[in-house]
């Protein structure tokens, strides 16, 4: 059982520590997100720090309202300050846990059923994120995602890319798809047939 306890507290942001070897980063919609929540709905999360005042967990956050001209450092919020100070093998992990191995996943079926297509890539999603979706819901259809799954001849195929790298690999589909139809193709998935144009014009088959 661990050690380790937690209060509640107000402090100032702009006394809170970033930890410089935090491996999170954030995009500018991102940023752009978390000041329209704190501007709708306040606070939500607390900030989690180590008794010195060293982040622990919130960075973005910690981040993004500091440099606020609305808010800035100035701005006092919960923070929840762990009794003791924590070891740089126990910051990897919990910032590893607090990302990556948290349980959840999202249900899909209630994101198409329930939520508006247009407000979910408002708030954060891409249409990367929802073409991953299983089953034969109007998603799939709507982003050119494959109805059935994998099925053969055809399979689904996915990657992790960086925030950087995804823009470039969407200006790029655009631009293959905007060279014209893709007659030759038995695939009705538009971002697939684009990516394989890319592909057969980079190994010169076109």
């Amino acid at each position: 059982m661990t050690d380790i306890t937690w209060t509640t507290e107000r402090r100032k942001l702009g006394d809170l520590i970033p930890w410089p070897r935090n491996p999170r980063q954030i995009t500018k919609d991102q940023a752009r997100r978390l000041s329209e929540s704190l501007d709708e709905f306040g606070q939500v999360q607390t900030i989690a720090i180590s008794p010195d005042n060293q982040i622990l967990d919130g960075h973005q956050r910690q981040l993004v309202w500091a440099a606020s001209e609305k808010w800035g450092p100035d701005l006092d919020v919960d923070v929840r300050v762990a009794s003791r100070a924590l070891t740089e093998k126990e910051r990897e992990k919990l910032a590893v846990y607090l990302h990556k191995g948290a349980a959840g996943e999202w249900n899909f079926d209630v994101l198409a059923n329930e939520f508006e297509l247009d407000e979910l890539l408002d708030w954060g999603f891409t249409e990367w994120d929802l073409q991953i979706a299983p089953g034969d819901d109007e998603w799939a259809d709507a982003l050119g995602g494959l109805p059935d799954g994998d099925r053969a001849p055809f399979q689904q195929m996915t990657f992790t890319l960086h925030d950087d790298q995804a823009e470039v690999i969407k200006e790029a589909l655009s631009a293959s798809k905007g060279l014209g139809a893709f007659v030759d193709s038995q695939n009705e998935n538009s971002n697939g047939n684009a990516l394989a144009r890319i592909c057969e014009v980079f190994l010169g088959q076109c």
